[in-house]
């Protein structure tokens, strides 16, 4: 067992990971505005952005259903680099003096990619119903990279000396 932690570095390298992870969230952030165009935060808009809405006569914009390449793709990058990013935030929090549901957020945010974005394909091949389990596990997602950080930053930035 690693007895070392985070608010035990030096604070030139403490101040640098704190701004390393505000120019991370600073990233991973603004693509929920992204999130908030295509879907509107919503399950009826997942479901929109990734099957379409051509049949839907009252619709203010028309889409069509994603092609199966640029779902792979979209799967594809942001799973990977998600994954990047949640190796990075919860090697991090392995070493904060957090004890209390670190494990979960350890693992949370993997199973919840790994769900969002398997939902996205079963989304895409008909299965309706898992709109909305794509919405929660994204947003359990989401939170759990937010908490994470807001963690991270604390540790970081608040000295124990």
């Amino acid at each position: 067992m690693i007895n070392f932690r985070l608010y035990q570095l030096p604070k030139p390298l403490r101040l640098s990971l704190s701004f390393f992870l505000l120019a991370l969230s600073f990233g991973y952030f603004s693509g929920l505005d992204m999130l908030k165009q295509t879907t509107d935060f919503n399950p009826q808009g997942i479901e929109q952005n990734v099957l379409g809405n051509e049949f839907d006569e009252s619709a203010d914009e028309l889409h069509f259903k994603m092609s199966e390449r640029e779902l792979h793709a979209i799967i594809h990058s942001h799973v990977i680099s998600i994954a990047m990013i949640l190796v990075v935030l919860t090697s991090l929090l392995y070493f904060s003096s957090v004890s209390y549901f670190k494990l979960f957020l350890m693992i949370e945010p993997f199973v919840s990619l790994i769900i969002t974005f398997g939902g996205l394909w079963l989304l895409w091949l008909g299965f309706s119903w898992v709109k909305y389990i794509i919405m929660i596990s994204g947003v359990m997602m989401h939170l759990s990279i937010l908490l994470m950080i807001l963690i991270l930053l604390k540790e970081l930035l608040v000295s124990k000396y």
